[in-house]
């Protein structure tokens, strides 16, 4: 079974409060005070073996309590969660069912269902098993719904589950938001339900509602009221560039957001590197906007600005590398070799932003540039027989020196793409096959011009038979009109 998340051992029979409930009056009395004592210390040994990362122990006295106290639903909920946080996924996950089948009201049994229901399902989404993540979300809405009527049930931590779970079922994001606006009326101090309550607005399309009241509040920390206010225009921004509905509002938004996030961090200076880096995403996203309105100028502001203000920001820089594109596909072949210098200043160590850089300098005739740039890629990549034989490629076509080092680079990009090839032969993979067999190509096709420039017509000749037993198609053969 998979390993999804890492669950607290609970020591105590606890409500979604913590606060603690007799073993015996939670599972109707059916364990007598002395067993359910013996099972909570026994529990509490494991949670001390547990902190001591003695994880076996931990799991002996759990069953140990488990034994002692066969009905007693805060153990079962114990070694159920454990189990799961270990990846015994099956064992732990029955055990959690059968604590709330033997109490259906016990709130804390339910949350601890519940909460592994929702982690089955993020995983079954992540595997692109729909139903199989559908079935664990209505059960877990289910078995919270089925005790949300208990005193336990309104506390606050049962409650923030409760909005989580809501936030993913269809239809539910109206409860959502306004379950998580209670929580934060209650606790309006307290910045994990701010950001609950934005999420909730988002999944709710309530931005009007979050908004109108962030405006409202007078008491509220005012970095706090800036900061989520904030975040819920960037919120309504997203949702509307998702949704193609209004670009230039969503613009708007993200400016918006940007200014009170800005503010916020001024009021609270701790957080100004969280600021910066939401900052950078709003002008990324704002970006790839003008990117699709081919507003191209606009677009290369904004990823660049993001990048300044957070160079780990690899939205901004796929920004760059599509607008690079871009005017490449429009011929704008200056626009595109400097977009290019500027992702190698960006991403330093991508070896792919080097090469295509080098080759753009290539065709603007930059040949020492070029060399440069594929030296680059080199260093970055020192296997990749298509770049070690582009840069040999510039020495003999372009800068015409050093030629017994583009010989030694066209033998090492053959030997690496004969290579290559054969793996990509025996594993069956078609369009690998296809490349080698293209890279190889290429390299032989330089090594024979190589040798025959210089006189050496026996081996140039070899290298041309060589092709032919690789690909016989070959525009550059003789035969097939090649010089």
């Amino acid at each position: 079974m998979h390993l999804i998340v890492s669950l607290a051992l609970s020591v105590a029979s606890t409500g979604a409060a913590g606060s603690a409930v007799p073993s015996q009056e939670r599972n109707g009395g059916q364990e007598d005070a002395a067993a359910a004592s013996a099972a909570a210390d026994l529990r509490q040994k494991a949670a001390d073996a547990e902190a001591d990362g003695d994880a076996a122990k931990a799991e002996e006295l759990l069953r140990a309590a488990l034994d002692a106290a066969p009905r007693d639903v805060a153990t079962h909920v114990a070694l159920g969660r454990f189990l799961y946080a270990q990846g015994n996924g099956a064992e732990g996950l029955g055990l959690l069912w059968r604590a709330s089948e033997l109490d259906g009201k016990d709130v804390a049994a339910a949350a601890a269902l519940a909460e592994v229901l929702l982690a089955e399902r993020d995983y079954y989404e992540s595997q692109g098993d729909t139903n199989n993540a559908d079935a664990n979300l209505l059960r877990a809405k289910e078995t919270l719904d089925r005790v949300a009527k208990e005193p336990a049930a309104k506390d606050a931590a049962f409650r923030v589950l409760r909005v989580r779970v809501l936030m993913k079922v269809e239809g539910g994001g109206e409860e959502a938001f306004a379950l998580a606006l209670e929580l934060v009326k209650e606790k309006p101090d307290d910045a994990a339900l701010h950001a609950l309550m934005v999420d909730a607005a988002a999944v709710g399309h309530a931005f009007e509602a979050a908004l109108a009241w962030y405006d409202a509040q007078d008491g509220l920390e005012p970095w706090m009221k800036e900061w989520f206010a904030g975040s819920t225009f960037a919120a309504r921004a997203t949702w509307n560039f998702n949704h193609y509905v209004d670009d230039e509002k969503a613009i708007a938004d993200y400016v918006v957001a940007e200014q009170r996030l800005l503010a916020a961090a001024r009021l609270r200076p701790d957080w100004f590197e969280a600021a910066g880096e939401r900052v950078s995403y709003y002008r990324s996203w704002s970006g790839w906007i003008r990117h699709r309105q081919e507003r191209y100028d606009e677009a290369q502001q904004l990823f660049l600005s993001a990048w300044g203000r957070n160079p780990q920001n690899e939205n901004a820089i796929t920004g760059v590398f599509y607008l690079c594109g871009r005017w490449y596909d429009l011929g704008d072949l200056d626009r595109a070799r400097e977009g290019y210098r500027q992702l190698c200043v960006m991403a330093p160590l991508r070896g792919d932003f080097w090469n295509n850089y080098a080759l753009l300098c290539r065709d603007t005739g930059q040949y020492e540039e070029s060399f440069r740039a594929y030296r680059r890629a080199v260093e970055i990549e020192p296997d990749n027989p298509r770049t070690i034989n582009d840069c040999a490629l510039i020495l003999l076509y372009h800068l015409h020196r050093d030629l017994d080092l583009a010989e030694r680079w066209f033998v090492q990009a053959e030997d690496l793409s004969r290579a290559a090839l054969a793996q990509a032969e025996n594993d069956g993979d078609d369009a690998r096959v296809a490349e080698q067999k293209a890279i190889l190509g290429d390299a032989l096709v330089n090594l024979a011009r190589l040798f025959g420039e210089q006189g050496k017509l026996l081996e140039s000749a070899e290298h041309w038979n060589e092709l032919r037993a690789v690909d016989a198609s070959r525009s550059e053969l003789p035969e097939n009109g090649g010089r």
